[in-house]
């Protein structure tokens, strides 16, 4: 063969073995891509506390199951349609008792289960500092009000929480103008007869609720208030709780006609105290069979009220980010933690915690 002859036959055959090979990268892959899991997919409805559980959560998912995840940011609204569909796989703080319809018949039809509580308390109530009741001997604050225990009793203490704008009444910090649930406390307060005694004033946002709240504590002044947790304020704040008739459904009903306009606050004779509930996990119905142990782990998975608050006490006092929360988490509860997990699990997520960082020596 010329030497012309050779040059093609050997041209043609690298163009060969270079489409062999090229076809072989694409193929493997178009195979990876095939065989690459679909990540686990956390919501986020945008209040602090979820986004701490859902990095604690995604990191043992992660770090200790192997399944890679992501966060979708939702309203609830989305949240409900994304749950519906499949595309949200894992809601970590289901307020069900503030969408009882939509949990009962998502439960009902099967697309969304409830893999159990998360913490065993919501709480919506009416607060005063404890240094009020019981006083504070390292700031040399003298207890105001020690009989102070239930709504009938904030009668007889209206002076000790003085409205600086009308001395001769008291004042109650109520919730955000607009949120509904100003609207049953102002309600309430007229029941138990209360507005007789106390001006209600009514922030105009989270940031100034917050800040009024905070600001009294750091003072050391007497404060009425309404508040509910698990939240970094009531973390970082010790309270009283104002003892309240308790929770009747059919009361609720009744102050639930008024603020929609169907009856008037006159017609009635009796208020309680908020419903308190236990907040549980949620999962979309496929994921027990594409990720059962994932399943199981969320089963086992309760942080509880009390270290929630102190998550976002921290979280506020130390200006961390929900990550660094997480990890604070994992430092300070170490026991809780690694009693939801198998021994291989939990080790896997430790070494991942030490390689970040993580003081895991007791």
């Amino acid at each position: 063969m010329c030497y012309a002859g050779m040059r093609r036959f050997r041209a043609i055959s690298i163009a060969l073995v270079l489409g062999i090979a090229i076809f072989g990268v694409l193929g493997c892959a178009q195979m990876l891509e095939e065989d690459e899991e679909d990540p686990i997919v956390f919501s986020d409805r945008q209040w602090e506390s979820v986004w701490v559980l859902n990095e604690v959560a995604q990191f043992i998912v992660e770090e200790g199951y192997d399944y890679p995840t992501e966060t979708e940011t939702v309203s609830t609204e989305a949240f409900q349609v994304g749950m519906e569909h499949g595309d949200i796989d894992v809601d970590m703080e289901l307020w069900r008792m503030n969408l009882p319809d939509w949990y009962e018949e998502a439960t009902e039809e099967g697309y969304l289960v409830d893999v159990g509580p998360i913490f065993e308390r919501s709480v919506q109530a009416w607060y005063v500092p404890e240094y009020v009741v019981e006083g504070c001997d390292d700031r040399g604050i003298e207890p105001k009000a020690e009989d102070l225990e239930t709504v009938e009793d904030l009668k007889d203490h209206a002076d000790v929480f003085e409205d600086p704008d009308d001395p001769e009444r008291g004042r109650f910090i109520n919730g955000i103008s607009g949120w509904e649930v100003t609207e049953a406390n102002s309600i309430k307060m007229e029941v138990y007869g209360l507005d007789e005694y106390y001006n209600i004033v009514e922030p105009g946002s989270a940031g100034a609720l917050d800040s009024a709240i905070a600001s009294a504590f750091e003072d050391g002044e007497p404060l009425f208030f309404y508040y509910w947790e698990p939240t970094w304020l009531l973390g970082k704040y010790d309270v009283v709780r104002i003892e309240e008739p308790e929770y009747d459904p059919d009361i609720r009903a009744e102050i639930d006609k008024v603020i929609a306009g169907e009856m008037s606050a006159d017609d009635l004779d009796e208020a309680c105290a908020f419903i308190e509930s236990d907040i549980r996990s949620g999962v979309h119905e496929s994921l027990p069979e594409r990720a059962p142990e994932v399943v199981e782990f969320l089963e086992e998975m309760h942080i509880g009220t009390d270290p929630v608050n102190e998550i976002l006490a921290y979280k506020e006092v130390e200006d961390a980010d929900p990550q660094e929360a997480a990890f604070w988490y994992f430092e300070e509860y170490e026991e809780e933690w690694r009693a939801w997990l198998p021994d291989d699990v939990e080790q896997r997520v430790a070494d991942a915690l030490i390689e970040e960082g993580v003081d895991l020596s007791g």
